[in-house]
């Protein structure tokens, strides 16, 4: 896919996405990392300093029950097939420990948000602390900087491992079950009464 398809598939999704999530009613408050308000308080610097600054494509405020007022951060892939997900999500991992390692209270929830699931025979293990750890691996220059390979294990850090790892979320859409939630008119009137109540 063209590098212009590939930004307009993934502009798309970060929309259908955020769209998705508002339509469950519980999420207080999502944005897009297009958002000139939220763009700056959503992007987070290498520690090593060699590659861009990133972000990640969704963030927002959730709400009721457990996850009441608990922010969250996303990144979305409108893919039809697998593709390259499994290497954009270790890319991901080693963001999320990012994070993490900067802002350890900024981010209480990192959802990955795809059509298509992807490195289906490790599906059971891609929201688990070896596959941080894998990511982190990967990534570990743009991290950390130069370093021996022996020096590595070392370098990572257990309880940021465990803290992204506690905070993963997998969410597979599809276009039929984006149709399948409660609609504009139902969540009007759920958030008015939220508003006369002062539940929001």
């Amino acid at each position: 896919m063209p590098g212009e398809e590939l930004h307009e598939a993934g502009a798309d999704g970060a929309r259908r996405a955020k769209e998705w999530l508002e339509a469950t009613t519980r999420v207080k408050a999502a944005w897009t990392n297009t958002d000139p308000m939220w763009k700056r308080r959503m992007t987070f610097k290498w520690p090593s300093g060699k590659k861009t600054p990133f972000s990640l494509d969704l963030g927002g405020i959730l709400c009721g029950g457990e996850f009441d007022n608990a922010y969250f951060m996303a990144e979305c892939k409108k893919y039809s097939a697998p593709r390259d997900q499994g290497t954009a999500y270790l890319s991901y991992l080693a963001k999320c420990y990012v994070i993490m390692s900067q802002q350890p209270g900024a981010v209480d929830h990192f959802m990955w948000i795809t059509w298509s699931p992807f490195n289906v025979t490790d599906w059971d293990k891609l929201l688990t602390g070896e596959w941080v750890r894998q990511g982190v691996e990967k990534h570990g220059e743009d991290i950390f900087g130069e370093y021996a390979p022996s020096e590595l294990g070392a370098l990572i850090d257990s309880e940021v491992v465990a803290s992204v790892t506690e905070r993963l979320w997998m969410i597979v859409l599809s276009d039929k079950q984006e149709k399948l939630v409660i609609t504009r008119q139902h969540r009007a009137l759920i958030q008015k009464y939220d508003v006369l109540e002062g539940v929001r």
